[in-house]
């Protein structure tokens, strides 16, 4: 799966992002659609809209499995860099929902870039 098909994912379970997604230069590469998409994933936790959160994030786990390289780098780099950030704030039994819905290959990334030596 390429950028242009994540696009397509994305839109079907987050409608707003059609809109977003029309500027040219947000669907030009991987990073900007993954960089769209954690946008949206972040106001969906920040809104507390776990219907859509959950499903979002098992088109993101989707994305890193079937996606090309320059896919589940753009997730790796954006995505699971920012996710500390997102989630904050949250309650702590609301992150571990968030991060018990993601895929393990997606949780060791995330463990892997915390806890990484020499940060």
């Amino acid at each position: 799966m390429n950028h242009t098909e994540a696009v397509t994912e994305i839109i079907k379970i987050i409608p707003e992002t059609e809109e977003e997604f029309k500027e040219s230069y947000k669907t030009n590469s991987s990073f900007m659609v993954i960089s769209v998409f954690s946008k949206q994933i972040k106001k969906l936790i920040k809104d507390n809209d776990q219907k859509i959160l959950l499903k979002s994030i098992q088109k993101m786990n989707t994305l890193y499995s079937k996606g090309d390289q320059a896919l589940k780098s753009a997730i790796e780099n954006i995505f699971i860099y920012s996710l500390d950030s997102f989630t904050f704030c949250c309650e702590p039994a609301y992150k571990k929902m968030i991060f018990n819905k993601m895929s393990l290959s997606l949780q060791n990334n995330y463990l892997h870039q915390i806890y990484k030596s020499g940060i």
